[in-house]
Parts: structure tokens; sequence; C-alpha cells
């Protein structure tokens, strides 16, 4: 397991990594002074404690980023402050811990997060590796499920790949994601690549997704699309 632990203390900073090491020894842990310096690092780690106040920029800017960059990180806030509480989760915070750190409360917290991690490492060995795809976003390499992916737009050199609950952009070409994705994603123009599994209806004119949204249709594309959307059809039935 890969552990970060992110504070401008250097007391607390040791002393978290002392309590990691003494409740998990085969963890790997990583001491960064800064935000910037976690953010500029190029490793994904499973779990990070993340003080809020930081000398640079705060603990929650440095989790924002985080999350737009595509990590999922489990992150464990360390605040002097309980009034950040509520903002943590906000940015999918999995827990807190408030100075000075009690240490058998630390230990529940971090026995908790560890179980969280198993579980999900657990999940995803269960799932089909083919049925997903890496991207890299920022430094962070992301693994996305393709039955996850409702659309993906293309907006210059970058594309805006859009979940159910979130909206991911990155660097990549439209067509070599259709490619990777395979025969369940249709590339009904020159913008837009769409998940058939989410079609709720089309016409030779636009796509209507289950999520309510109206994607357009190339008119140069609209025939091969049928086609396409058929043999979609058929395979699902057989």
């Amino acid at each position: 397991m890969q552990i970060a632990i992110c504070d401008d203390e250097n007391e607390i900073r040791n002393m978290i990594a002392r309590y990691v090491k003494i409740f998990s020894p085969d963890c790997f842990v990583t001491l960064y002074r800064s935000g910037e310096e976690l953010l500029d690092d190029r490793q994904a780690f499973d779990l990070i404690f993340l003080d809020i106040h930081l000398g640079g920029r705060n603990g929650m800017d440095i989790a924002r980023q985080l999350r737009k960059n595509g990590s999922q990180s489990i992150i464990i806030f360390i605040t002097a402050l309980e009034e950040y509480i509520f903002q943590a989760f906000d940015v999918g915070a999995f827990h807190y811990l408030v100075k000075p750190i009690d240490k058998v409360k630390f230990f529940e917290v971090l026995k908790c997060a560890i179980a969280k991690w198993h579980e999900t490492s657990t999940l995803e060995q269960l799932m089909p590796e083919e049925k997903s795809i890496t991207v890299k976003i920022g430094t962070t390499t992301n693994k996305i499920y393709r039955n996850e992916i409702i659309y993906i737009e293309s907006d210059n050199r970058k594309v805006i790949l859009h979940k159910a609950d979130s909206t991911l952009e990155f660097y990549a070409k439209l067509s070599d994601l259709a490619q990777s994705l395979g025969d369940d994603f249709a590339r009904i123009h020159r913008s837009f690549l769409v998940n058939m599994k989410y079609i709720l209806k089309y016409n030779a004119t636009s796509v209507i997704l289950e999520n309510g949204e109206n994607i357009m249709m190339a008119k140069q594309k609209y025939g091969e699309f049928v086609k396409h959307y058929l043999k979609y059809s058929k395979r699902k039935i057989m």
C-alpha cells in the first residue's frame, strides 16, 4: 500500500509516519512538506494524510486539484479546526483527524481506511480487465470502466469524458479512444463518441441518452450508426 503524508509540521509528519509503520510495517510511506510537492510528484497513492492548514495552498485546494487530476486516493484530512469538517466531505474525504492527534483514534481511522482499500482492490480484481481503459490525467494514471462512460466529447486537443456522477478532462484523440473502447461505442459525430448502452432513442439529427442529454448526429454518420446500433442490439439479445 502506497501512503503519502503531507503536513508542513515536521513533528506531525514524522509522528504519523511512525504510527503508520507500527500499524502496517509493509506500507510504503512518502513525506511531503507542502501541497505543491505532493501535486508535483508522479506517484499514485492509495491513501493520503493531508493537512488542511498548509503554508502555501491549503489542503482543501490540494484535494480538489487531486480529484480534478483523477486521483481516487483515500484522503484523511488533518486539521486543528473542526469548522472545515463538512468541506472535507465535498472532496470525497474518507475521514478527518483533529490536532492534537489522539493515538487510539488514529489507529481506528487507519484500520477503517486500510479495510476500505482492501475492499476496493478486491472489487477491481473481480471486474474483467478488458472492460476498462487507462487514461493519464495530469501526472496520475487512472483506470476507467467502460460501462461507466456515457459519452465522450472532443474539445480541440482535449476530450471530456462524461460519467453518471462526474466528468474527466484529459488530452487524447477521440479516434484512439474509439479504438480502445470497442464495438459498444459509436462515433456519431467527429466530436462525439457515445456508449450505446445509454442510448434511449435516436433520429437522423440527434441521439437522446438516458441522462436526458441530446447529442448531435452528423448527417454523414447516420447510416453507418444505424448498422452499428442494430449489430449492437442483436449482440445484446443473443
